[in-house]
């Protein structure tokens, strides 16, 4: 740590109780009471070097006789001050610190110890101290902006904390080699800095998080002032919130609940005050970061308007979280495990700020009016939801609206696919027996039958537990997705491409004769179902032709119960058959 010797003189000054006295051969004439020290000190040496003290002085001095005394309680850090300023004054040796550099030149600026009365006078070799050896250096400049906590006010007036700042900000932003050269004026007390370029070549090569740790050290007031600073030089948003970030970290084993249980109002206002420091640029700052304080701040009982605004922030890039970050705990009165309300906000957010929901509405079938970015980023939302969806549906407190709800966030045709919204439903019917039919037709009513894959679709067909209109409309599809692929395999053309004989004789492999095999069997099936169909075009009901319908399909995809949705439908069942 920097320091520097003033004075040449020892001995002169001693310490007697709570009273300072000078070992000189004349009695003292001053008696100078500092907030619970008494100076006994000579008129001469204080006079020489202070206009303050001489007035003083002056003024308080009945006779050439009478000791004169004085108050002198509003001097910057009291008593601890004065002590230097009176052996400076004296020529006795002192010795200046990081730490006492900054109380001292308030102190010393206070009593007008200028230039103007006497050549080196204190403020003239404080203030050489603090901009050539203290600011130059990255750990003596902390301490002494740490040191300007005491006198706080008088350093603002001095642009000290301002010097102090900018030192830092300067190191921090191009390297912690970065230094000042006085002779370039500009800056406070003439301090100036190296020129952009060589500043970024010396801090070249450092880690950008290098000055967290240092920096955490220092209060909220003095913290928020250095990150202002940052900002206002262009630093990047990205560095400035992990620094934001690492200060809360420090910080967030101290939000603790008292004796009655209840969140202290000071650590509410506290942790609102550093969030506040965060960049507001979308991005810089990581989700799990923002969902940990958003957990906090549901303990604190914080504001509802910035437990809202960390709602929104959290919604602007919900596509960068986690599924652990998404199991916001409910600290209500509500029996749910899980906080479903909160993150139903925060997905509308992200809906809201993401994607134009009528553009997607007009043309939900193919997505064309998503960009290649948005479609990444829905897939993104899309399994981080639905895998939501599906843990919290074991939830037995998770009631039907919430749910729903939940469910709804995403409008119906945003998904690519619907496959883990039909598990999540089907997970939250099976948890939840009391559901009525018309609740369960509410919920499979989001689902879009056309984005499930065929294995799913053929799942929906066969799962008992859901309403009948589903499985039988999942049927449907089933069938179009089966009459699609027939008619692709029609074509007499694509059919001698396979199992035609100049091809068949030149397939040797063992999977291209399986394959001719399976197309051959695929072609029989095909003429069957052919038949099967024209049967069912032909009859005047599809009750006349149930042991045939039936006995194909039974044997093929479905239930029997998928036999009597048919029979209750025969206006649909034959506008499939044709």
């Amino acid at each position: 740590m920097a320091n520097m010797l003033i004075g040449s003189k020892t001995g002169i000054f001693y310490l007697q109780e709570n009273t300072w006295k000078c070992k000189t051969c004349l009695e003292s004439d001053v008696l100078i009471e500092v907030k619970g020290f008494s100076f006994c000190l000579h008129k001469f040496p204080l006079i020489y070097h202070s206009p303050v003290l001489k007035k003083l002085i002056i003024e308080s001095s009945c006779d050439q006789i009478s000791l004169c005394n004085f108050g002198l309680h509003d001097i910057p850090n009291g008593a601890s001050s004065f002590e230097f300023v009176a052996k400076f004054c004296y020529g006795e040796k002192i010795e200046l610190t990081s730490s006492n550099v900054v109380p001292l030149l308030c102190a010393a600026y206070y009593l007008d110890m200028t230039e103007d009365n006497m050549t080196g006078n204190l403020i003239s070799q404080l203030e050489i101290f603090l901009s050539e050896r203290i600011l130059s250096n990255w750990e003596d400049a902390i301490v002494a902006l740490q040191s300007c906590e005491p006198v706080l006010h008088y350093a603002e007036d001095l642009d000290i904390v301002y010097a102090c700042l900018e030192s830092l900000a300067y190191k921090a932003l191009y390297g912690k080699s970065y230094y000042p050269h006085p002779q370039q004026k500009g800056h406070w007390n003439g301090i100036g800095y190296m020129d952009e370029a060589s500043a970024k070549l010396a801090g070249s090569g450092s880690s950008s998080d290098w000055w967290f740790h240092d920096i955490s050290s220092l209060s909220l007031h003095l913290f928020k002032r250095f990150i202002g600073a940052l900002d206002s030089m262009g630093h990047d948003p990205v560095v400035i919130s992990n620094a934001v970030m690492y200060y809360a970290d420090k910080y967030h084993t101290k939000f603790n609940t008292n004796s009655t249980g209840n969140w202290p109002i000071d650590q509410r206002m506290l942790l609102e005050e550093i969030v506040s420091l965060l960049p507001v640029q979308k991005g810089v700052t990581s989700t799990k970061f923002l969902f940990s304080v958003l957990n906090t701040s549901i303990m604190l009982n914080a504001n509802a308007k910035f437990i809202k605004s960390l709602e929104k922030r959290i919604g602007a890039q919900l596509d960068e979280s986690t599924m652990e970050d998404l199991f916001v705990p409910n600290l209500g009165y509500a029996k749910e495990v899980y906080d479903i309300n909160c993150i139903q906000r925060i997905i509308e957010q992200f809906v809201k700020e993401n994607f134009n929901l009528s553009e997607i509405a007009c043309n939900s079938a193919n997505k064309e009016c998503l960009t290649e970015a948005d479609s990444k980023q829905l897939e993104a939302l899309v399994k981080l939801l639905d895998g939501y969806l599906r843990n919290v549906a074991d939830d037995r407190n998770l009631n039907f609206q919430q749910f729903l709800s939940l469910a709804s966030a995403i409008p119906m045709g945003m998904r690519p696919s619907d496959d883990d919204l039909y598990r999540a439903i089907n997970s939250y019917i099976e948890c939840h027996l009391q559901l009525s039919d018309e609740q369960k037709e509410q919920l499979c009513q989001l689902i879009d039958i056309q984005s499930l894959s065929e294995d799913v679709c053929r799942e929906v067909v066969q799962n008992e537990k859901l309403p009948l209109k589903v499985t039988v409309k999942a049927l449907f599809f089933e069938m179009r997705h089966l009459k699609r692929y027939l008619i692709e395999l029609e074509s007499d053309n694509q059919i001698q491409m396979v199992i035609g004989p100049e091809l068949g004789n030149e397939i040797e492999s063992v999977e291209g004769r399986d394959l001719m095999v399976r197309c051959v069997q695929l072609k029989k099936e095909c003429a069957e179902l052919k038949k099967e169909m024209k049967i069912i075009k032909k009859a005047k009901n599809v009750k006349k032709t149930s042991t045939t319908w039936g006995s194909f399909f039974l044997n093929r995809f479905f239930s029997g119960r998928i036999i009597k949705a048919l029979l209750a439908a025969p206006k649909v069942g034959n506008s499939i058959a044709n």
